[in-house]
């Protein structure tokens, strides 16, 4: 593991991978390295989204997750490429979703979320195969831009960050 700290240990993790970004399968494969359970991974193309966030299907099926094991017990992992994207997928699984229409829409259920490349989950994985899966996506995308959008919004209305 490249840190001390396993903070998927025991989890279960919903990936929301992204086309331009890391994919849900390289998410998959380093959330695997951890220990953690992956109940969900996919793919989206937050470019192509008219919606520029998580998907409704994909709200539904975090929904159903989080009332069948809790909501403390599951993580999300989100893989996207544009830190705007990535704030705001943070915001929809922790704040709920702005739109009217949404599975979340209204729904604060305070998940943990992190983005793939960030050091405080990067830490879980197994060195080699982050690198392996993750690693050249490093040199690609804004990782400082990601952290500063999505770090605020787990510390502050992430509900069990701790647990």
């Amino acid at each position: 593991m490249i840190g001390t700290k396993n903070i998927l240990d025991g989890k279960k993790a919903i990936i929301i991978g992204d086309k331009d970004g890391v994919p849900g399968p390289a998410i998959e494969e380093c959330v695997k390295s951890a220990g953690a359970e992956v109940l969900f991974a996919s793919t989206t193309c937050f470019a192509c989204s008219i919606l520029g966030g998580i998907e409704f299907d994909q709200q539904q099926i975090i929904m159903d997750y989080v009332e069948k094991y809790g909501a403390k017990n599951i993580v999300i992992v989100i893989g996207v490429a544009q830190a705007e994207a990535s704030e705001l997928c943070a915001e929809i699984v922790t704040t709920g979703d702005q739109t009217s229409m949404a599975p979340l829409s209204g729904i604060a259920l305070g998940l943990v979320v992190y983005h793939v490349l960030e050091p405080e989950v990067k830490g879980a994985f197994e060195n080699s195969v982050y690198e392996e899966q993750c690693g050249i996506m490093e040199m690609v995308l804004d990782i400082d831009e990601i952290i500063l959008k999505v770090k605020p919004i787990r510390d502050k209305f992430s509900k069990y960050i701790n647990n």
